[in-house]
């Protein structure tokens, strides 16, 4: 098979076809973002919450998170299989916890204080320059404070988004996290930007279609993806997806069918014609028997 590719599209276009894909996810999640109005570092906590999960999930977990340590710096000090235990409700709860671990510790030694406020004075340039010297930081969660502490016109990508939009075709299949963000600032406007992310979060994360989304499944025989169509594919991914699908059941070769197969029963006569038989056979062993001592006696006789 030849390497999956997207078609090539129109800026007009890719805006048309997101924009249509956003009314579908609307009727299907809502058309309205969960409310964050949290302080900067509590923001960057809930996004390595929120990366590939739904804002409930993200939600319980960082609330779950502060209520089990007495401050921020408890969780700074603890070890990151005592941070894993607390969001293990998550996926990937190691990686998250060391992330969690490198913020606050970044945060404390860079200001002596729990608090990245600071960031909100600052221009879009700085403030993304600072958030990318936080270790283990992914574009996504630099990308979601942005958006939401900065209100800056910022796409943030998630690993399963990035793949929901190849699928669609609105993002090259070799781009990753970063790359998508970028591609889909042109595509989606300011305002809708924050929704739009959202229910694609919410798409790519609930169980019914998480997983479903590969590249391959959406390519036409020569490999291409066409954008075009993606409004159309999704609506039908929505009404039945991959996995819902039921497969339809092998067919049984002959020989197997043969194998399977049960002997039919023996009918009435064919019973009563063996007993027949079975019972000729014993009267002819014994007159048989019987005919052979006769003749025993009268040699006996004979011989006298």
């Amino acid at each position: 098979m030849s390497e999956t590719t997207v078609k090539k599209l129109r800026a007009t276009d890719r805006q048309a076809i997101a924009r249509k894909v956003m009314t579908l996810l609307k009727k299907k999640y809502g058309g309205s973002t969960p409310k964050d109005s949290r302080p900067v570092l509590e923001t960057v906590l809930f996004a390595i919450c929120l990366e590939n999960c739904t804002a409930d999930s993200a939600e319980a977990a960082l609330q779950k998170l502060l209520d089990s340590f007495h401050d921020l710096n408890e969780i700074r000090v603890s070890s990151i299989s005592e941070i894993e235990d607390v969001i293990s409700d998550l996926p990937d709860p190691e990686w998250r916890a060391l992330r969690i671990r490198e913020v606050l510790q970044y945060t404390f030694e860079k200001h002596y204080a729990f608090d990245l406020d600071v960031i909100k004075r600052k221009t879009m340039d700085v403030a993304e320059k600072e958030l990318g010297k936080i270790r283990y930081i992914t574009p996504f969660v630099r990308g979601y404070v942005l958006q939401q502490c900065l209100g800056s016109h910022v796409v943030p990508v998630d690993a399963h988004s990035r793949e929901a939009l190849v699928w669609m075709g609105l993002v090259s299949p070799d781009a990753d996290e970063g790359a998508a963000a970028e591609e889909m600032k042109s595509a989606v406007k300011k305002q809708d930007a924050p929704l739009f992310c959202h229910l694609l979060r919410e798409l790519t994360s609930d169980g019914k279609y998480a997983g479903t989304f590969v590249a391959e499944n959406a390519a036409d025989e020569e490999g291409v993806i066409d954008a075009g169509t993606a409004p159309e594919r999704l609506k039908s991914h929505l009404a039945r997806p991959p996995r819902a699908r039921k497969k339809a059941s092998p067919k049984k070769s002959r020989k197997a069918v043969k194998k399977t197969r049960k002997k039919p029963a023996k009918s009435a006569r064919t019973k009563k014609s063996a007993r027949k038989k079975a019972g000729t056979k014993a009267v002819t062993k014994k007159v048989s028997k019987k005919t052979a001592k006769k003749k025993t006696k009268k040699r006996r006789a004979g011989s006298r």
